[in-house]
């Protein structure tokens, strides 16, 4: 893997109320998630570990990749009411009927980061192996934020909208 990964991986770590936090132990770094966005490109791991080398950088020794649902279009509401509420539309499809989606919202400064990856069901039927259309409309938490404009990165695809 890309050693620029590895510093974008530690910048973009999803944080929640249950997030685990990051362990450096043995010179290996373990840290549970995170989001890699490189330009138009965004990327989901989880379970990443990183080896701190001699000269002080760190290599990925692992990383898990999950798919990400493909996106046609999306749009972002400023919905007027107090408190302010803000929402994400998605439209796109799955790759297949069978899998579920997971929806991973970071923010860093003015830029919200949200990725929707792919987990297969556990299913003990079949699946037909067709794309699947997928819509969705994600809240983003927009409480306390100030004016300004702002930016969501959803699995590479960028738009912007303003709080007033």
């Amino acid at each position: 893997m890309r050693n620029w990964m590895i510093g974008m991986a530690l910048f973009l770590v999803q944080v929640t109320a249950f997030a685990e936090p990051a362990l450096f132990v043995d010179n290996v770094l373990s840290i549970k998630e995170g989001i890699v966005v490189q330009g138009q490109d965004a990327r989901y791991y989880s379970n990443i570990r990183l080896v701190l080398t001699p000269n002080g950088d760190f290599q990925t020794i692992h990383a898990e990749t999950k798919n990400l649902v493909h996106l046609d279009e999306i749009s972002v509401a400023v919905i007027e009411t107090d408190p302010v509420q803000v929402e994400l539309a998605v439209e796109g499809y799955r790759s297949n009927p069978c899998v579920d989606v997971d929806t991973i919202i970071t923010q860093k400064g003015n830029t919200f980061y949200v990725v929707l990856t792919e987990t297969p069901l556990q299913t003990l039927v079949a699946c037909a192996q067709v794309i699947d259309p997928y819509q969705a409309t994600i809240p983003l938490d927009v409480t306390d934020l100030p004016a300004g404009s702002y930016l969501v990165n959803v699995n590479g695809m960028e738009i912007d909208f303003d709080l007033e």
